[in-house]
């Protein structure tokens, strides 16, 4: 199970990521909704809104993809601290049962 505290900084990033997305979505339905009420008049207005809610929604899939890359560079990184993490306990193990052997034996030895 994954250490809460190596994955805290993980989990506030894709907190601040989710935000900022909410934001961009919502600021695209505002316009959205500023668009459909926009008479015939204006329609200056409703071609460069039109173009800044086609911007946002780059800028959100570019976020999201941006996302979905962090995430996965960061398990494969937790991934190999944790196997690194696995591999060193194995070798203090080992060495811990090395040396106790070691030193039974010398116990032994000595106690003949």
């Amino acid at each position: 199970m994954p250490d809460t505290a190596m994955t805290a900084p993980i989990d506030k990033a894709l907190s601040d990521k989710d935000i900022i997305i909410r934001a961009l979505e919502d600021r695209v339905l505002k316009l959205e909704t500023l668009v459909s009420a926009l008479g015939d008049n204006q329609s200056d207005l409703r071609a460069e809104m039109r173009s800044e809610i086609a911007s946002l929604r780059t800028q959100i899939k570019d976020l999201k993809e941006e996302l979905e890359a962090g995430i996965k560079a960061l398990g494969s990184k937790f991934d190999r601290v944790m196997g690194g993490k696995a591999v060193v306990t194995a070798l203090v193990t080992l060495a811990t049962s090395i040396l106790g052997s070691g030193v039974v034996h010398l116990v032994v030895s000595i106690g003949r």
